[in-house]
């Protein structure tokens, strides 16, 4: 009998913990019911959940309905999907896309307009985590950040250049963290103190601007027919990777070719910030099958669990130079002014000249046809092997208009998809996994109570339909709510 009275009472207690209401006071709220939550660490879907969100962070995340007490808006989210905001490790929001200094001065409303738009472009995309990989000044990042909407914006200590190499063209103070190599042979102006310039003192000034990463470079140079750029040597990459983990910092290194990621990936930095695209000597034939030398230095990144950034839109975004039709692409016109796009289409073949000069548009497109299915391959295999993948794009890479920001993240994950990367691994590497990688797991990355109320409501599960990136019903920022088409360039034009 007594048994029978303690198994009653258990059953009722499992009962009573299911149906049981949690009390939460919120004073400027969101519960989002009926949830469908996607988790990219593992890819399953917790159905009919419910989110408590208060100011700009998640205070619930359940099945039991909560029972709501203060100011709060409520989101049914019957029928969607929810994940964590996205997240791209490497873009640059300073200057406008394409444009030098002095088309910038000579066209100011264009600038206006874009600066004005930029923060929105990336939120109308889902990212609404940035982390700028090429900024000497912090002060720079000024016009992106005083934006009233925007995504949360990190940035790199950048300038942590060699002195004289890839980067540093000439001695001016626009690059305050260059950093004096003593077995390259070349002198420095009289006004630099050689001590200011250690992988000590610069790794010091960087965290001490507020950055998360130190950034640097192994990048001998494009043009064979031209004496390399110093690179760093190993005892200097050493020093740098010791003084940045000392400082907090991830250390984050340019390198695409093959001689860089070999130095790279045995000096196992945090994370090389470009993929493998460049085989040097080597050629991706039609066979499609990798060699062996490309394979064994992938092989050691693989090991090393160095952090492996494709960013196979850099490639892309230069090919995009030899397309004529691309301007015409509807996309463009939800993340780009209507006059900035107007500008391109009128100075397309001038921006084409500039890079590429008289050079056949078609044997340019070729080429980088080939370049990148070269770093689709790597990407692939890196994927293949338990290789760290992380989700940047570089926007924009260069003076191209082939890289509109927001939109250049959807058309990477696209490229990814293509060369047969699973959905889930897109969505792990563009939430947990860069989040992991720059330190930043405690806020990003899951929906998870504590932290940041950055959340996505799709229309259609991205572990099924690359799509579902397009098709964005709701962007939450810091616990704002936003309705995607009130981001949309188009929207503000008409």
């Amino acid at each position: 009998m007594n048994k029978i009275i303690g198994l009653l009472l258990f059953t009722f207690t499992l009962i009573s913990c299911k149906t049981s209401e949690v009390e939460i006071f919120v004073e400027n709220g969101l519960l989002i019911e009926n949830a469908q939550i996607i988790s990219p660490d593992d890819q399953t879907i917790s159905p009919d959940s419910f989110i408590v969100v208060d100011g700009d962070s998640i205070l619930y995340v359940g099945k039991d309905e909560p029972n709501l007490k203060g100011s709060f808006t409520t989101i049914d989210a019957a029928g969607k999907y929810i994940i964590p905001g996205l997240i791209d490790s490497h873009v640059h929001v300073t200057g406008t896309d394409a444009l030098s200094d002095d088309e910038e001065l000579d066209n100011p409303e264009i600038v206006k307009n874009f600066k004005e738009q930029l923060p929105k472009s990336y939120l109308y995309f889902g990212y609404t985590t940035l982390i700028d990989l090429g900024t000497a000044k912090p002060e720079r990042l000024t016009d992106f950040q005083k934006a009233v909407i925007g995504p949360d914006l990190y940035y790199a200590g950048g300038g942590a250049v060699i002195g004289n190499g890839y980067g540093l063209s000439n001695w001016n103070d626009d690059i305050p963290n260059f950093i004096y190599q003593e077995n390259e042979d070349y002198p420095i102006p009289e006004k630099y103190l050689k001590e200011n310039h250690t992988p000590k003192a610069v790794a010091q000034r960087i965290a001490s601007s507020g950055a998360i990463v130190l950034k640097t470079y192994y990048e001998p140079g494009f043009d064979p027919t031209q004496p390399r750029f110093p690179t760093p040597s190993k005892t200097l990459m050493a020093n740098l990777k010791m003084e940045a983990h000392k400082n907090n910092l991830v250390l984050a290194v340019h390198g695409n070719s093959l001689e860089a990621h070999d130095f790279l990936g045995n000096a196992q930095v945090d994370v090389i910030a470009h993929g493998l695209w460049n085989w040097g000597n080597h050629r991706l034939d039609s066979t499609g099958v990798i060699p062996e030398a490309i394979k064994d230095v992938l092989d050691t990144e693989i090991k090393n669990k160095v952090g492996y950034m494709p960013t196979l839109q850099v490639i892309n975004g230069l090919r995009e130079l030899t397309d004529s039709n691309y301007l015409n692409d509807p996309e463009l016109e939800h993340v780009l002014p209507n006059e900035l796009i107007a500008y391109y289409k009128a100075n397309s073949n001038t921006m084409y000249a500039n890079v590429f000069g008289n050079a056949p548009k078609n044997i340019i497109s070729n080429n980088f046809n080939r370049i990148s299915n070269q770093g689709k391959v790597s990407m692939k295999y890196m994927n293949d092997h338990g290789g760290h993948l992380l989700f940047g794009t570089d926007t924009p890479s260069s003076p191209t208009f082939g890289n509109p920001p927001g939109y250049n993240g959807y058309l990477e994950m696209l490229e990814m998809e293509n060369a047969g990367i699973p959905l889930g691994n897109i969505l792990a590497m563009a939430t947990i996994e860069n989040a992991k990688a720059f330190n930043l797991e405690k806020l990003y990355g899951t929906v998870e109570e504590g932290k940041k109320a950055n959340l996505l409501i799709l229309n259609k599960n991205p572990l099924q339909d690359i799509m579902a990136y397009n098709d964005i019903e709701q962007v939450i920022i810091n616990g704002k709510s936003l309705n995607r088409k009130n981001l949309s360039a188009k929207n503000v034009d008409e």
